[in-house]
């Protein structure tokens, strides 16, 4: 039996169309949650493939392998990562107190690269169940991740007695500061069940998913919508702006970022796994891309 993660959010569901009618009848079951539950839950061999945060599959690189041509990504705004504010400007966050999702671990880890290296401030931060409310209540700013970020950009209301903090779109402030897109999560597989996956054809039928799954974003969209209560059209422009086909600009981005986010990270250690071409390095037709524009 295979056991296959899915990120409990919007912005997978178009890799996830239909998989489960395309997987009926082979011994594959599906468990749901967050980023982090994820993450913990391939770590620990309680699922097999999953879509989790990328820096998590650099720090698991010796134990599992990516499956190209599928990631989550933004070139500019993703709307979904979040760090709300009571500061106009990040640069003003300067030894102040940080909440961090607990959902979340490659964007955690996106705020300690910005502060350190692109805003140059040494903010203190805590780790928090994902509540916009209470984490500004305690704190000078706060991440929000996923569904939860997306319902509060879209309604930027108040928190009582306090009014209503600025927001920062972390995949702009990636983009403005290096250029480049910046990855949010990859498909990985436990190394261990590789041979299940071939045999079972997975990954062919997470490539037919995801190109259905493209080609139906409105209807992706006005299905998910009474979910979150928002206008499907802004689900639709959301999905569309996502870039899923992890690209050799989106692992120059992905590169540029575990450079700066692990300070062992060794490029040739994470690899992609294809039936046809086995075990070949994620980053082996990437330039090593540091922007010049860009001073760490």
């Amino acid at each position: 039996m295979i056991t296959i993660g899915i990120i409990d959010y919007l912005n997978v569901e178009p890799l996830y169309f239909r998989l489960q009618e395309r997987l009926a009848g082979k011994p594959v079951r599906f468990r749901r949650g967050v980023p982090t539950e994820l993450n913990r839950a391939l770590r620990d061999g309680e699922i097999d493939a999953a879509p989790i945060s990328a820096i998590a599959a650099a720090r698991l690189a010796e134990s599992v392998a990516i499956l190209p041509d599928l990631s989550i990504a933004t070139l500019g705004a993703v709307k979904t990562v979040l760090l709300f504010s009571w500061m106009a400007d990040p640069r003003e966050l300067d030894d102040c107190r940080i909440a961090l999702s607990d959902q979340s671990a490659t964007s955690a880890e996106l705020v300690k690269v910005l502060a350190r290296h692109f805003w140059r401030i040494t903010p203190r931060y805590a780790t928090e169940a994902q509540d916009l409310e209470q984490m500004m209540r305690r704190s000078s700013a706060a991440l929000l991740i996923g569904d939860d970020a997306l319902v509060e950009s879209a309604h930027r209301r108040t928190i009582r007695g306090r009014g209503q903090p600025y927001a920062f779109d972390l995949g702009d402030e990636w983009l403005k500061w290096t250029g480049l897109p910046f990855v949010f999560a990859l498909w990985a597989v436990r190394r261990e069940a590789i041979p299940a996956l071939a045999e079972l054809d997975i990954l062919p039928a997470l490539y037919a998913s995801k190109a259905e799954g493209l080609d139906h974003i409105p209807e992706i969209a006005r299905a998910y919508a009474p979910r979150l209560g928002l206008n499907n059209g802004v689900l639709t422009k959301y999905l569309y702006d996502l870039r899923y086909d992890l690209s050799p600009e989106d692992r120059a981005g992905l590169l540029t970022y575990f450079s700066l986010a692990l300070d062992d990270f060794q490029p040739e250690r994470l690899q992609c796994w294809h039936p046809q071409e086995g075990l070949y390095p994620v980053f082996g037709d990437v330039a090593a891309a540091m922007p010049a524009t860009m001073s760490a």
